[in-house]
């Protein structure tokens, strides 16, 4: 099967600044730990069979000009737990002019190949069109409807599966600035049973990630009396601030610690709901600190005295 490589949008295309603002938000990593927290707090009353499960999504912006000029590496791991991952996939991006902006999804036929690309990119340097596959009519189209872009695949174009089990994916899909919402489900094409995917239609909530970068420091003696030979430090640690870990490992008392960076959208309060925390535990021991920040800071930590961390965001917020 042929397919046109994406090309620059021409000055009349009426999608040209759609696409843009779409390639734009698509990039960087989103969980819904949130959501998570929600439907499992008491006051929600999620029945069990109605939640979801906890997804990380990477979508990483990689260079590959035979698939076209936006191109983007997929990988999506569960439980936060990276070595779980569920999903990886090449998304282009391109013009569909009046129908909106067009992504394409195209599936690897090694996988496990190019794991971990959003972290190494030269994995996809000898990636071709012969090591990946594509499903006719699975092309999801994205259009804006007020300060979101809304996408889905046509009904029941997404065909795949042999004659007595043909089944059909619907891919549904909301993006902004901040959230990346999904719903993923696969039907069967003669009764419209639902085969897999959320039985009432409720959306993965992945939210936009903010990244930082932090400097762990274990002092052997008073920090105020200078450097110490026997200090402890970890540079450069990467936590993302949907309740993303950091474990660091202190010498001089053979243990772990754990740090937690967490953006908290509090349900049940109308004033102030929102704010970011970051907590660090000893083991499975309950929090040694943590410290409360406004979720639009860009630095944060603490300082106990014998530890600190000091942690720096590293994308930039995104208006």
């Amino acid at each position: 099967m042929q397919h046109s490589i994406a090309a620059a949008a021409p000055p009349d295309d009426p999608s040209s600044r759609d696409l843009q603002r779409l390639v734009a938000w698509f990039g960087g990593e989103f969980d819904n730990q949130e959501q998570i927290w929600f439907e499992t707090e008491g006051r929600a009353a999620t029945p069990v069979a109605e939640r979801h499960e906890r997804v990380h999504a990477t979508h990483r912006r990689v260079s590959l000009p035979t698939f076209g000029d936006y191109v983007f590496y997929v990988e999506e791991y569960l439980d936060e737990e990276p070595q779980k991952v569920f999903r990886q996939r090449l998304v282009t991006f391109e013009s569909a002019r009046q129908s909106g902006v067009r992504m394409k999804l195209w599936f690897f036929k090694d996988p496990g190949k190019v794991r971990g690309a959003q972290l190494d990119p030269s994995k996809l340097a000898g990636i071709t069109r012969e090591d990946v596959t594509d499903i006719e009519g699975c092309d999801v189209f994205w259009v804006l409807e007020g300060d979101q872009y809304v996408g889905g695949m046509k009904p029941r174009a997404c065909v795949f599966g042999d004659a007595g089990e043909r089944r059909y994916s619907q891919h549904d899909l909301v993006l902004s600035a901040t959230k990346y919402w999904r719903v993923d489900r696969i039907f069967a094409l003669e009764s419209e049973r639902l085969v897999s995917g959320h039985s009432a239609g409720v959306p993965h909530k992945l939210v936009r990630a903010k990244i930082f970068s932090c400097d762990v420091s274990f002092y052997a003696g008073n920090y105020l009396a200078g450097p110490n030979p026997n200090d402890q430090i970890a540079e450069d640690q990467i936590i993302h601030s949907q309740g993303g870990t950091l474990t660091i490992h202190r010498r001089s008392d053979d243990a772990d610690y754990t740090l937690r960076l967490r953006d908290k959208e509090y349900p049940y309060f109308e004033q102030n709901p929102d704010f970011m925390f970051l907590s660090v535990r000893k083991g499975k021991e309950p929090f040694i600190a943590y410290s409360l920040h406004d979720p639009e800071a860009a630095l944060i930590g603490f300082n106990l005295g014998w530890m600190s961390v000091f942690c720096e965001r590293t994308d930039p917020p995104r208006l």
